[in-house]
């Protein structure tokens, strides 16, 4: 199913169920989730947080299996995104050329020793999953088993989150916590190469003006 498709039944959903409502609630959820991929790094946890804890601390109140299930089902929407994106990179050859390493012939040797089982094992932990997820694209796994392993990955790791929010009564508080704080983690990962990048491209140009000026 196209995905502008599946987005128009989402806001079918929400429309027809009414703001306030748990179809409503359900349907931002998934809506959310299902763009939270590699190519636009959302962070998660606070809107399942948020969706599972009590309305009375500022959450939705949402049943935290369902919160669970909908939310690992927009996981695996999202990880598509990903896995359309990067086959299609593979056409070009500087990409192509990073399979030809030795670092990568490693890594993807330990990966195809068990690669649902490190696909979802991946999904589950709180751990930088982007490589084993292009990896496993990289090594052409197969697109059901590839959507499967993020569903099967991310759906206790959810309910986890959904669990504690429901039976601690975890407030606004927490759902703003837990965001500040994947930011600042998002911010710490990404940051020092973007700098990096631009110091070194700082210095190259600088050495072309002083190789001019000469």
């Amino acid at each position: 199913m196209p995905f502008a498709l599946l987005m128009a039944l989402v806001g079918g959903v929400y429309l027809l169920g009414g703001e306030g409502s748990t179809a409503a609630g359900l349907a931002m959820l998934f809506a959310y989730l299902s763009v939270a991929c590699t190519f636009l790094p959302l962070p998660t946890a606070w809107i399942v947080i948020w969706a599972a804890a009590p309305a009375a601390k500022g959450g939705l109140g949402l049943d935290p299996w369902i919160v669970a299930s909908v939310g690992a089902a927009g996981t695996a929407v999202a990880n598509m995104h990903d896995y359309y994106l990067v086959t299609f990179l593979y056409r070009y050859q500087p990409v192509r050329r990073i399979r030809m390493t030795r670092l990568y012939r490693r890594f993807a040797d330990w990966y195809n020793r068990s690669p649902f089982g490190t696909l979802a094992a991946a999904s589950f932990l709180p751990i930088p999953v982007d490589v084993v997820r292009l990896l496993a694209i990289s090594e052409g796994y197969n697109r059901a088993k590839f959507a499967l392993g993020s569903l099967v990955g991310r759906w206790p790791r959810y309910l986890l989150f959904a669990i504690l929010a429901d039976a601690f009564e975890l407030g606004w508080q927490w759902v703003v916590g837990v965001l500040g704080a994947t930011v600042c983690l998002g911010l710490w990962r990404g940051l020092p190469p973007i700098v990096q990048r631009l110091r070194d491209r700082g210095r190259a140009r600088s050495g072309a003006e002083e190789e001019t000026s000469e």
